[in-house]
């Protein structure tokens, strides 16, 4: 019988300052207020930087010129939009993150907890472990708790790790707190709000205060899911030229066929194993969905749990797509796992108004402080430079970092915009490459400007791309190339019709992180040239053409891919190894990049095709590439192997 436990309570402390405290600190407040010597910055940059107006021959003309630009690749102008203050009684939910402690000892931990030889090998910690040797201490977040509540901050609360801080107040809390401003714009379709100078915060906080979320929605995360539209056809059939096919058919499959297709079949159904996928917003229409693949498929009704990753609402916004991506792949490919966990941010209301990087970085940090769920799937993606820009790259990494420690995986999809997750559309779809009018493309962005997706560009995750898959019958794998569709209308309508002339990429994320450093063990295999962390690390299916047969809103056979369909196939698919190992693996990059170029049998090599535009981007060739990494796994020869 199938169990669905809705969970929206958040596991936290609620902490108390004694009335002497906190009358100090509300008296001192004043004084931290105006001085301004004794405030530092955080990780958290201006979101919204000011331009000077441009040259203009008449004064008229230089008032209209664009005077900001957002903090991100290709510092998007804001041209023709009107930039005012935000309303200081606008209410804003804040989440500031504290440093670790014992930061080289914890590196050294994470490096050697997979490292075999190693003393640490394999000896996972549990949350309290970690939170006793690495976490902030209680008397660190009471400093920060009294800094908050001086500037009349309320509803405060405490991740279990002590790593996050959550606090209720508006903008003017926010720009007394932190000593920035807020303002308001539109971008991209959407009434959005920034900050156009660092967060800061007291001096005597630097060494507690990483960065403060929650001061930007301008960028979030997009779901990568991939849904084909007759707009699509036409602009692939007019304007782009298709990367060479494997042998064997292109045809769509039911979730199930993955198991078959990679050889994750031959290991027993993941009935051990508690796998979680990060969402957002409310999940009754997934779990329905859910039920009725399962029942079709012949399934046994999967053990679900709803949970929050902070308080707030989790509201329904009538796209429950991607859920049901991840959700029917996982467990059509794992044959059934012990319990599904969703970990939803909050959203807000039913237009995702209250989803921001905070609330995400809240529900990857729930799923680790939990400790449930082994596998962790992540079918979500933004451009890297917004996400190092508000802090929240780095705050994803620290929480990712703490899942290493305690044996979790993350799966991250690699993005499905190729080069060019930074450049969005005028609705604000990634991979825009131009418009097209006449049956010609004109390119509008520099395409030798290249981006990766976060956080699948973290370090700490499993970052998984993806490819264009050919079988034999439906069951039986007989190839792969690189997934690149090439162009289509980039903003559509819920019909599938244009809603103006921008063409965007569709092609599996893949390249060079221009943040993240390269771990150790990826600079050791790819040679030391290798300086930064490059994606992906495994491929596995993703085109549209070749994807998913799935049951959304109800109704069947909706056929789907994108990257968000190759990470799914990647944790259905692990979820069946660790089962068949006692849950006993941790983070497996480390052994793939050690122990994959010297086993060849254990992988599906892609060497045809390439993840750009018009000759750019990144092509595939033999061994590991930016396209596909290493290629696709055979589940059961790596589960047999060292190789894990």
């Amino acid at each position: 019988m199938q169990r669905t436990q809705h969970v929206n309570r958040l596991f936290s402390k609620r902490f108390a300052l004694s009335p002497l405290p906190l009358a100090i600190a509300v008296a001192l407040s004043p004084l931290l207020a105006h001085a301004a010597p004794d405030w530092v910055p955080t990780r958290t940059d201006a979101f919204l930087i000011a331009r000077a107006p441009a040259a203009a021959a008449s004064q008229t003309l230089a008032k209209t010129a664009p005077s900001y630009a957002l903090n991100m690749i290709g510092t998007p102008e804001l041209a023709d939009t009107n930039v005012t203050p935000l309303e200081l009684s606008q209410p804003l939910r804040v989440t500031i993150v504290l440093k670790s402690r014992n930061e080289a000892q914890l590196d050294s931990l994470v490096r050697e907890v997979n490292q075999p030889g190693s003393a640490n090998y394999r000896k996972y910690l549990t949350p309290e472990q970690f939170k006793a040797r690495f976490a902030p201490t209680d008397a660190q977040v009471r400093a920060v708790v009294a800094h908050l509540k001086a500037n009349d901050f309320g509803d405060i609360t405490v991740s279990a790790n002590n790593k996050l801080i959550f606090a209720q107040g508006n903008a003017s809390n926010a720009e007394r707190g932190f000593h920035t401003t807020l303002k308001r714009f539109s971008y991209r379709g959407k009434a959005v709000y920034a900050n156009d100078s660092a967060a800061l915060v007291p001096a005597s906080l630097s060494p507690v205060v990483e960065s403060v979320l929650g001061l930007q929605s301008a960028a979030v995360p997009h779901r990568l899911i991939h849904r084909g539209t007759p707009a699509d056809a036409r602009i692939q059939t007019d304007a782009i030229t298709k990367n060479a096919t494997a042998s064997g058919t292109q045809t769509g499959h039911q979730p199930t066929d993955f198991a078959q297709i990679y050889n994750a079949s031959g290991l027993p159904a993941a009935t051990n194993t508690t796998v979680g996928i990060i969402t957002w917003g409310d999940m009754t229409q997934t779990i329905a969905d859910l039920n009725t693949f399962t029942r079709n498929a012949g399934l046994p009704n999967v053990n679900t749990a709803v949970v929050a990753g902070s308080s707030g609402t989790l509201a329904d916004d009538g796209d429950p797509g991607e859920w049901d991506l991840d959700s029917q792949t996982i467990i059509g490919t794992s044959g059934g796992v012990k319990q599904l966990i969703f970990y939803a941010a909050v959203n807000g209301d039913s237009n995702d108004s209250g989803l921001t990087n905070a609330t995400l970085t809240a529900a990857y940090n729930k799923a680790v402080t939990d400790n449930v769920a082994k596998v962790i799937n992540v079918s979500l993606g933004e451009d890297e430079a917004a996400a190092n820009s508000d802090g929240s790259l780095a705050a994803n990494d620290a929480v990712f970092k703490q899942a290493v420690a305690q044996g979790q995986i993350f799966s991250v999809s690699s993005g499905d915009a190729g080069v060019y997750q930074w450049s969005t559309s005028p609705y604000g779809a990634p991979g825009y490459v131009g418009t097209y009018s006449g049956g010609k493309v004109t390119t509008k962005i520099n395409l030798a400007k290249y981006s990766v997706s976060s956080p699948a560009s973290s370090p700490y995750v499993v970052a998984v791309g993806g490819t264009t898959l050919s079988t034999s019958g439906t069951t039986t794998w007989a190839g792969e190339t690189v997934w690149n569709e090439g162009l289509a209308y980039a903003d559509v309508s819920s019909s599938g019709q244009p809603l103006d002339n921008a063409v965007r990429l569709w092609a599996t994320g893949g390249g060079v992180s221009g943040y993240e450093a390269a771990p150790s063990w990826q600079t050791a295999a790819l040679g030391s040239s290798v300086t930064k962390r490059v994606v992906p690390d495994v491929a596995f299916d993703a085109a549209q053409s070749t994807g998913a047969y799935l049951v959304i809103n109800g109704q069947p056979n909706q056929l789907v891919g994108g990257t968000s369909l190759a990470s799914p196939i990647f944790v259905g698919g692990w979820a069946r190894v660790e089962s068949a190992n006692g849950n006993g693996l941790g983070l497996p990059t480390s052994a793939f990049y050690q122990g994959l170029p010297g086993n060849p049998s254990l992988v599906h090599d892609v060497t045809s095709g390439n993840n750009g535009y018009n000759s750019y981007g990144y092509s595939a060739k033999s061994g590991w590439d930016d396209d596909t990494g290493f290629g696709s796994l055979d589940f059961a020869k790596v589960s047999a192997s060292s190789v894990k």
